[in-house]
C-alpha cells in the first residue's frame, strides 16, 4: 500500500543525528540525503521513510498539514489519473497534476492532492522502463 511516508521536521541536522542511529537499530540505512539537503530517506529500496523540510515554506513550521506526506501505490497509470480526478470531485485540491516526475526518475508517474484538511496525499505508479 505505501510507497513512502514523509514527516516534516524543523531541523534537518538535529533529525539526522536522531534518525540515523534510531533507524539503524531496525536495520534501515540512510538511502539518500545529506544534512545540506531538504530531505533524507531510510529503508529498503521500495518503501521509504522520509524526513524533510516542508516544501511549502510559506505555510510555516512543520505540522501535520504541511510536513506530512503519504504516498499510496497505485496499480496503474490510469488509477493515478482517476485518483486525482476523484479527489478533486470530492472537494480536494490539486497539489500536482498526474504526470511523470523526472526529478525522481523516468518511470515515476504520480499525482498529488490536498485533502479537505490540507493533508498531502500522493498516488504513485512506476511505468515500465
Amino acid at each position: 500500500m505505501f510507497a513512502h511516508v514523509s514527516l516534516g521536521v524543523s531541523n534537518i541536522k538535529r533529525s539526522l543525528a536522531f534518525y540515523d542511529p534510531v533507524m539503524a537499530t531496525l536495520g534501515y540505512d540512510r538511502l539518500f540525503g545529506a544534512e545540506e539537503e531538504e530531505f533524507m530517506a531510510y529503508g529498503p529500496e521500495d518503501s521509504f521513510f522520509i524526513i524533510n523540510r516542508p516544501l511549502e515554506e510559506e505555510r510555516g513550521e512543520p505540522q501535520a498539514t504541511n510536513g506530512t506526506h503519504i504516498c499510496l501505490k497505485a496499480p496503474s497509470k490510469e488509477a493515478v489519473d482517476e485518483f486525482h480526478k476523484s479527489a478533486l470531485e470530492q472537494g480536494g485540491t490539486s497539489n500536482g497534476e498526474p504526470g511523470i516526475r523526472p526529478q525522481y526518475n523516468a518511470t515515476y508517474y504520480a499525482a498529488f492532492i490536498l485533502d479537505p484538511d490540507g493533508h498531502k496525499i500522493e498516488a504513485l505508479f512506476h511505468l515500465e522502463s
